[in-house]
């Protein structure tokens, strides 16, 4: 049934009778179903051929018109198209048949590649909310895909299982935290010790002006550097003595009272330092109204009351009641990141109290991803855990350094990539630290090593994009050749309709919450009308099926790398392109079929299916395979979506326009109840290959 085969093959015959080279060949689809179901453009051929393409199509359409049997009826000439129309018979013949045996749809033969797609990826400590979902149903989705194409692949899961944002977590449960520990849903529980801590630590609920070691100071003179316009030393009065600094900015005296940035605090991002400018001693900066984020001013100095000398700027600026009037707002949160620094500490080295509530509400959390992997109908062949690669991967960057292939610069150990126009990648820091570049070199090199995996795709936001640029080019350094064959599949968020979602700022929407509401919601609008005639046991079903598609094709029915607006009332829509239509589109099949009495046994005559719209519908099923082999492909689950879609609108009107229970015979209609199951069952394998389970009544 490759029709489009058959056309070049036609075609190509057509050019070795007229002595020329036949160029690349291109199919299309017109975009007018009358012109035909395949066309070829004749444009390429007119230099060799020394004629207008339309007269080429009209001379080869003559030409073929008694070649072309029995996959087409008719060749005609369309201006400089060449026009083919595929025989609705033969069709019918030979794809409904292999539809309904499975051969048409199945899996492809095995083939020797060997896949990893890396995806999912949640934190411990922190909660499941839906933007989790985008990334786990275009990783099942892929898996499904890349197995349907032949690949063997390797589902696999990188859990974040350490981290500051556990340290967070545990250092607000141990210390603030006074209540008792639920019995269900401890990972959410952890998701809301960790929000609770990044609030405490937020330093703008402490203060207006945000900013650490700036002190207020005095202006006890003013020198102009007269080779330098704009510029001025400036001497000052400080609690630790007299100090001075180089500075351009306007708006100030002697005696005024400025902001000094103190060397080694940061403003604006930049690292602040003592250093010679213009042969003076610079030490530290003054700072302006924009610096200190009070007015989009940047020359302006920032000017303060007599009374605030030797205060912290973020002490003046203080927010009421914040804290006790007694605790100074800058001790209190350096004390606070103290504190977290210090369970941070005690994580890595293993302190036992600590390595043992780490081990055991990383269990909680562990435990409520696998209840939710479940009820999403979700399976890992392999989890990996960020934990057991930090070691590893310190090893592979002092090994890879002494080889020469890494470089030391100012004390930390990185990749060079200036060569191909990318940032260093730091690896270790200074103090021996590591970073999640440097676990991914350890998790790559088990990945090909242990598992023998030539491709491997990671699923993550498309914030890493760089990130893993980097990563995939440095361990083509390293010498892996499957480093030319990672890809990371990006993707956008998925946002709310007033921003995006936060841990930090606790304004997710819960995995939890959205699975319950969204149950109820369906169960009210779809099923409680069958309520007495469906048991209860079915309706639950029902609607855990329902929610899963209303979620999965919502999440996948988008371009990857977009952003995605949860909108609930779009995305649980009976009508349109939403996971509720689709699941309707396989259930009405269903229905049909079950009404009609219909058996596989059933005559089934393929010269009865001549209405143009069984065509179309037999038309898109053929589309089937090379859909789904650009998904495993292109790496893009979202083209299912579409096809899809269009594939029940067309059934749709075929069945508005094709009576199947009130055929004009009982031939008829047993052979249109077969083309109502063929569509069924392309439409049951393409949505199960989005990860969504159909129902056979709705």
């Amino acid at each position: 049934m490759d029709f489009e085969q058959k056309i070049i093959q036609h075609i190509e015959k057509l050019t070795a009778a007229e002595g020329i080279p036949s160029p690349s060949i291109l199919v299309e689809i017109p975009k007018d179903p009358e012109m035909g179901d395949f066309a070829v453009p004749c444009f390429h051929f007119a230099k060799a051929l020394r004629k207008a393409p339309a007269q080429i199509a009209s001379h080869w359409a003559s030409q073929l018109s008694d070649e072309i049997q029995p996959e087409f009826s008719q060749v005609t000439a369309a201006g400089p198209y060449l026009n083919f129309s595929v025989d609705s018979t033969f069709l019918a013949q030979k794809l409904v048949p292999a539809v309904e045996a499975g051969t048409f749809q199945k899996e492809r033969e095995k083939t020797q590649n060997r896949y990893m797609v890396e995806f999912s990826q949640p934190n411990t400590h922190k909660a499941f909310h839906v933007g989790h979902m985008r990334n786990v149903a275009l990783g099942e989705a892929l898996v499904h895909a890349l197995r349907w194409y032949g690949h063997d692949v390797i589902a696999a899961n990188y859990i974040g299982d350490v981290g500051t944002h556990i340290a967070k977590c545990l250092w607000y449960y141990l210390n603030f935290y006074k209540g008792e520990v639920p019995s269900e849903h401890r990972g959410e529980f952890l998701g809301e010790m960790y929000t609770r801590a990044t609030e405490m630590l937020d330093f703008s609920l402490l203060s207006r002006c945000p900013i650490l070691h700036v002190e207020i100071v005095q202006v006890l003179g003013i020198t102009p550097l007269a080779d330098h316009s704009g510029k001025a030393l400036v001497r000052f009065q400080t609690q630790d003595g007299q100090k001075q600094v180089i500075c351009g900015g306007t708006h100030y005296a002697v005696g005024d009272y400025l902001a000094w940035a103190k060397p080694g605090s940061r403003i604006e991002g930049r690292l602040v330092g003592e250093k010679e400018i213009f042969g003076h001693l610079s030490q530290g900066m003054l700072c302006s109204e924009r610096e200190l984020g009070l007015s989009d001013d940047g020359m302006k100095m920032a000017l303060f009351p007599k009374e605030a000398a030797g205060m912290s700027v973020a002490e003046f600026y203080r927010v009421p009641d914040a804290l006790a009037p007694e605790t100074p707002v800058e001790a209190e949160i350096l004390a606070r990141t103290a504190a977290v620094q210090k369970v941070l500490q005690d994580l890595e080295a293993e302190e036992p109290h600590i390595h043992q509530l780490w081990q055991e509400t990383k269990a909680w959390s562990m435990d409520e991803f696998m209840r939710i992997y479940d009820w999403v109908h979700c399976q890992f062949d392999h989890i990996f855990y960020e934990s057991d690669v930090g070691d590893e991967g310190k090893k592979i960057v002092k090994e890879f350094y002494e080889k020469g292939v890494l470089v030391r610069s100012e004390g930390a150990i990185g990749a060079d990539l200036s060569p191909y126009n990318l940032p260093f990648l730091l690896l270790l820091k200074s103090d021996g630290t590591g970073l999640y570049a440097t676990k991914d070199l350890a998790l790559a090199r088990r990945k090909f090593e242990e598992f023998g995996i030539d491709h491997s795709i990671y699923v993550v936001d498309t914030s890493q994009s760089l990130h893993f640029q980097q990563v995939f080019k440095t361990l083509e350094l390293m010498g892996f050749e499957q480093a030319k064959d990672c890809y990371h599949l990006a993707y956008g968020l998925v946002v709310l309709p007033d921003g995006k979602m936060s841990s930090r700022q606790g304004n997710i929407i819960l995995l939890s919450q959205l699975k319950s509401q969204l149950t109820q919601e369906i169960t009210q609008s779809f099923l409680e009308k069958y309520r007495g005639e469906w048991s209860d046991q079915e309706i639950e079903a029902s609607a855990h099926a329902i929610a899963l598609a209303t979620i999965k094709y919502g999440m996948l029915n988008q371009d990857s790398n977009k952003n995605i607006v949860f909108d609930w009332a779009e995305w649980t829509a009976k009508s349109g392109n939403t996971g509720p239509y689709m699941m309707y589109a396989y259930a009405r099949t269903r229905s049909i079929l079950r009404e009609a009495g219909f058996s596989p046994e059933k005559p089934f005559n393929a010269s009865l299916l001549t209405h143009p719209c069984e065509k179309q519908v037999m038309l898109a099923m053929l589309q089937f395979p090379s859909v789904v082999q650009r998904v495993a492909l292109e790496y893009k689950p979202n083209l299912l979506c579409p096809y899809l879609f269009n594939l029940a609108k067309e059934f749709s009107r075929m069945y508005d326009s094709c009576p199947v229970l009130k055929a004009s015979s009982e031939e008829l209609k047993w052979t249109r109840t077969h083309l109502v199951q063929a569509v069924g069952l392309i439409l049951k394998q393409g949505l199960a290959l989005l990860g969504i389970q159909t129902l056979e009544r709705m």
